[in-house]
């Protein structure tokens, strides 16, 4: 599987099938959701979500630490991602999810959300380039696996200095880049800035990778040919298909795109629900999956219907009803 846009990727010192990777997202990127963009998309890289390092005993045998750390080997390789400022508890959480299966660490420089700025963490960091290289370098004194950052432009428009930032996380220690083109007050849907990325990607020597609105094939082109990026990180989009990945692959490859059958959507979504139960209970596994319905019946004749009944769903039993209902219609 090798064009100019799909290819392998080596992270330092994880080599990855292809250069097509999961974001990591807080409250979707669990066990479950990150097994299926593995074995149904095929991305080359999946990534937990961020756990914080905002004490020095943030998540100590935490039930929680257990659930966001949780992998399996088909799921390999697998990326964590540490959220803070802090550089010693940051390394702290670091070697303690190496420890948990990590096979890459990334500190996240990109969080634009008000509770990151107010703590100095998340994309609050763009503004302390030397902050961000300390964090690297005790989270690499942590750990013996490859550390990056996943970053942004810029605080905001008048502050964009990606490349500074950058060279401060290479200089030491991070082996890749992962840039949104965008800066920490732009929201997802305004234009991705492929001349910022590409002045970043021209000012180091690591890998970079892009992020913001690379679910759309054009988009993957546009940042290669554009901004001469070596791989694609893609986020929300991934929520609403799990076959994204995979026909993503195929069009930039030359493949055939891939329509999943009705059976396969049933199938999936049971597999995922008996996941995202044996992870967090039946009660509060029928709540988490409400977010993933549309995964398995978007664009489907009564699916505002089925939307509303599993939003009800409280038991195995009731999610055996409202799928055989639903799915059951389908087939007639």
């Amino acid at each position: 599987m090798t064009t100019a846009y799909i290819h392998p990727l080596d992270i330092g010192s994880v080599h990855l099938e292809n250069n097509v990777t999961l974001a990591p997202m807080a409250g979707f990127t669990n066990v479950a959701f990150r097994l299926i963009a593995k074995q149904v998309g095929g991305c080359g890289l999946v990534a937990s979500e961020m756990v914080a390092a905002l004490s020095p005993d943030a998540s100590h045998n935490s039930k929680r630490f257990a659930i966001q750390t949780r992998t399996v080997p088909e799921e390999k390789p697998v990326a964590m991602q540490v959220y803070g400022r802090e550089p010693s508890w940051c390394a702290d959480i670091a070697q303690r999810l190496h420890g948990a299966g990590a096979d890459i660490i990334d500190l996240n420089c990109g969080c634009p959300v008000k509770k990151a700025k107010q703590s100095g963490s998340g994309v609050a960091l763009m503004r302390e380039p030397e902050q961000v290289g300390k964090i690297v370098a005790a989270m690499c004194a942590a750990v013996t696996c490859p550390v990056m950052v996943k970053m942004r432009l810029g605080f905001d428009a008048e502050n964009q200095n990606a490349i500074e930032v950058g060279h401060a996380a290479v200089e030491n220690g991070a082996v890749a880049l992962c840039v949104h083109a965008r800066t920490g007050e732009n929201k997802h849907g305004t234009d991705i800035d492929l001349a910022g990325l590409a002045a970043v990607k021209e000012s180091t020597t690591v890998p970079v990778l892009a992020n913001g609105d690379m679910h759309v094939a054009e988009n993957i082109r546009r940042a290669k040919d554009e901004a001469g990026v070596d791989g694609y990180s893609i986020g929300r989009a991934a929520c609403g298909d799990p076959w994204l990945f995979r026909n993503l692959i195929a069009e930039l490859t030359g493949g055939e795109l891939y329509n999943p059958s009705i059976v396969e959507r049933r199938d999936l979504l049971e597999q995922h629900f008996d996941i995202i139960v044996s992870l967090f209970g039946e009660e509060r596994g029928c709540r988490i999956m409400r977010k993933y319905t549309f995964f398995y019946c978007n664009g489907l004749p009564g699916v505002r219907k089925f939307r509303n009944d599993f939003m009800q769903i409280k038991s195995v039993e009731q999610f055996n009803k409202v799928v055989s209902n639903f799915f059951g219609q389908l087939r007639s």
